[in-house]
């Protein structure tokens, strides 16, 4: 069996399995990411009141079609609040896992995770429920209120966090320094870069870095994120603090980052 087969016989068991209220593929489906080391990333909608049950019918039924080798469900909620389950297949590399989340069929559009222009152009499996009638986009003003509140955020924050990590290295704890230079500055100064150059996915963090930002910026960012050693550090965190106060200034000079014509000519991912 291979990656196509694979999304064929699901299709087939979302379409006869009458828990299944919607189903489709995102991630690098959805994106024009596929390559040799995708996995399916599956979403599938089912009623609040039936999910345990109709979950249980449908891992039984994939057991039946493909054979699961490993499974595991995540007793903490995805993100998103979904309920979360990956699955290795009898036969298949580990790189074709299937990562399974479950949408309650009451689920707000907005929280369904069906934007075009942020997830791209979804591989509908099944729709009883017509929520693919037509292109789902973000809206507009809640979007902009994100970017608003995350700007907010790292702003207040920024004092506090650079003292923690220089309180750190000071103490001589290397590894705590670290993972708070990595956490508390080189993500809030990534999220900066998103919101100048790609607000449509400003909350993306670090992944698709090749697409979102333009290639100085990226490679600012990887040269800041790769410390060679301990003593190294200090002089990265002084340049990771010039550039987020740098980009915070110019963020509140401009005032609100054009949001609306970035959701109107934002892409999709092209590749994952």
């Amino acid at each position: 069996m291979d990656r196509e087969t694979l999304i064929q016989a699901i299709k087939g068991l979302v379409n006869d399995d009458p828990g299944v209220q919607v189903a489709w593929l995102g991630g690098a489906d959805a994106t024009g990411r596929v390559d040799s080391r995708s996995d399916l990333d599956l979403m599938v909608a089912m009623t609040p009141d039936d999910r345990a049950v109709a979950l249980e019918t449908f891992e039984k039924g994939l057991d039946r079609l493909v054979g699961i080798r490993h499974r595991y469900r995540f007793v903490e909620p995805h993100w998103t609040g979904f309920d979360q389950a990956i699955y290795l297949v009898r036969d298949l590399s580990d790189d074709l896992a299937i990562d399974l989340a479950v949408v309650p069929t009451d689920t707000p559009p907005e929280r369904r995770l069906l934007e075009t222009d942020r997830h791209g152009d979804p591989v509908v499996l099944v729709d009883r429920l017509g929520w693919f009638d037509r292109p789902t986009r973000s809206d507009v003003d809640r979007h902009a209120a994100g970017i608003d509140r995350r700007l907010a955020r790292i702003r207040g924050l920024h004092p506090f966090f650079v003292s923690i990590v220089r309180k750190a290295i000071d103490r001589g704890r290397d590894l705590e320094a670290l993972e708070g230079y990595r956490t508390k500055m080189l993500s809030p100064l990534c999220d900066l870069m998103r919101i100048e150059h790609d607000p449509a996915r400003f909350d993306f963090a670090f992944r698709y870095l090749d697409r979102d930002l333009p290639a100085d910026e990226r490679a600012l960012l990887e040269r800041l994120a790769f410390v060679p050693d301990p003593q190294d550090l200090p002089r990265r965190v002084d340049r990771c603090r010039a550039e987020i106060e740098r980009r915070l200034e110019r963020l509140t000079a401009v005032g609100r980052v054009p949001v609306r014509e970035a959701g109107d000519s934002a892409k999709p991912s092209d590749r994952r």
